[in-house]
């Protein structure tokens, strides 16, 4: 807008300066050639004067700048300045009293004349013509000409480099509340963008703007509370739910009906889901996992891996993984490895992969399965919250959605990025990135979500 505005103002300031210039140049030689044209009247008349009283000789101070001469009705010369000659310099007499024109075909001189032909008073004189050399006209006309070709440009340059000032002192606050609403996320809802205290449309828009923010803050609050307090009051009844079919089946193990099982299946599922949002609300609430702590991710994956085994599952392969430390929460930590690993090996054919290894300043985690895999259009959008793709890696056998979704979050509590990609197998490879302690040193010492680190 700044660039637009900028050119469109020099275009218009310019057009309307050169349209002044030639309206100027145009105004200014009129008026020059009318008082020459004055001039040379009043010189016509002072030659009259000197012919009423007899004088018919006609001397010119400046051979090259003055003529003039006597003509009688039929056109020829009574008498002329030296400079004239015999020959008459008008080729056609004017009807009326006064004709003035300017000609550069005078016997005289190249250069151009003004000439100005006045019928005489005088009994025996038909007209008096006299003509004056326009080099002054022109020199005056060609150094204004000059000067407006000098002074417009620099006008418009001057011009251009004030109106792009101006709309930037302008636009200023409107780019810097632009920049305030891009920063500000899901969760730094009470953030507020600069009002400029002016009074004018520009600070009308900010307060709008704060206004809609405040809205908005209130409207997510309510939504984060109301989800949080629902998982919380959700967990309990589910929990004394599963407590009470896991005895019943523990007590009749031989004699469960089939139905108290897929029950006691269906607890667990919802009992997870409100686990799942649960941590999901108090993340967007800004709660973090908690306080730092030096966390041996390898026993943290032995041990979920040797958890997540199945008697008639996937194999996991875990000859990949070796000996690396992340400073974060152990808690958090479990439940990312937990995620992953129940994702592979829902959707893994045989072989589930896992791989940890501590590359410079990285530690990278990747659990890769040997399943149907995900298209690259899906890999970033799998991550996003209640996303599922096809059947054959989502609806049937479980899942609600959310596992990968708390995945990212907890990869960006701990300052790291989690992917997917395609695995040597076909399938896909999920990689969590984590900072090593020594680099990761200067985080936090908590692990609250600010909207800076999720960047």
């Amino acid at each position: 807008m700044r660039r637009r505005i900028t050119a469109i103002a020099t275009i218009i300031v310019a057009v309307v300066l050169v349209a002044v210039a030639v309206v100027a140049v145009l105004t200014v030689r009129r008026e020059l050639v009318e008082n020459l044209d004055r001039s040379l009247d009043q010189r016509a008349a002072e030659v009259d004067h000197l012919l009423a009283d007899g004088n018919v000789g006609l001397v010119t101070s400046n051979r090259e700048d003055h003529f003039a001469q006597v003509l009688a009705d039929d056109g020829s010369v009574i008498a002329s300045t030296d400079n004239a000659a015999a020959v008459s310099v008008a080729d056609s007499l004017p009807e009326g009293s006064t004709n003035a024109f300017t000609t550069t075909d005078l016997p005289i001189e190249d250069d151009a004349y003004r000439v100005l032909i006045r019928r005489s008073d005088v009994d025996g004189v038909g007209f008096i013509v006299v003509g004056e050399n326009i080099d002054d006209l022109r020199d005056t006309t060609r150094a204004l000409v000059v000067t407006l070709l000098v002074v417009i440009p620099v006008a418009v340059a001057l011009l251009a480099i004030v109106v792009w000032w101006l709309v930037g002192r302008t636009l200023g606050p409107v780019d810097a509340i632009r920049r305030e609403v891009d920063e500000i996320g899901l969760r730094d809802l009470g953030r507020r963008v600069p009002a400029p205290g002016t009074g004018d449309e520009v600070d009308r828009l900010a307060a709008t703007m704060n206004e809609m923010l405040g809205r908005l803050e209130i409207s997510a609050e309510q939504q984060r509370r109301f989800v949080a307090d629902a998982s919380h009051e959700l967990r309990t009844p589910l929990t004394r739910l599963r407590t009470s079919l896991e005895v019943e089946m523990a007590a009749n193990a031989s004699e469960v009906p089939t139905i108290v099982a897929s029950a006691l299946e269906d607890t667990i599922d919802m009992q997870m889901l409100v686990d799942d949002l649960l941590f999901l609300a108090r993340r967007d609430a800004g709660v973090g996992p908690g306080a730092l702590a030096l966390v041996d991710l390898d026993v943290v994956v032995d041990s979920e891996a040797r958890t997540s085994r199945l008697p008639d599952g996937p194999a996991v392969d875990m000859r990949g993984v070796s000996a690396a430390a992340v400073l974060g929460s152990e808690r958090a930590l479990r439940r990312l490895v937990r995620n992953l690993l129940s994702n592979a090996v829902r959707h893994a054919r045989t072989t589930v992969e896992l791989s940890l290894v501590e590359d410079r300043d990285h530690v990278v985690l990747s659990v890769a399965d040997d399943g149907s895999g995900i298209d690259p259009a899906d890999r970033d959008r799998v991550f996003e919250r209640f996303v599922r793709l096809d059947d054959s890696r989502t609806g049937v056998g479980g899942g609600t959605g959310l596992g990968l979704a708390i995945v990212r979050e907890i990869a960006h509590d701990h300052h790291g990025s989690a992917r997917v990609e395609e695995a040597p197998g076909g399938g896909a490879r999920f990689v969590v990135t984590f900072p090593t302690p020594d680099t990761a040193g200067s985080a936090p010492t908590d692990l609250g979500l600010r909207a800076a680190d999720r960047r």
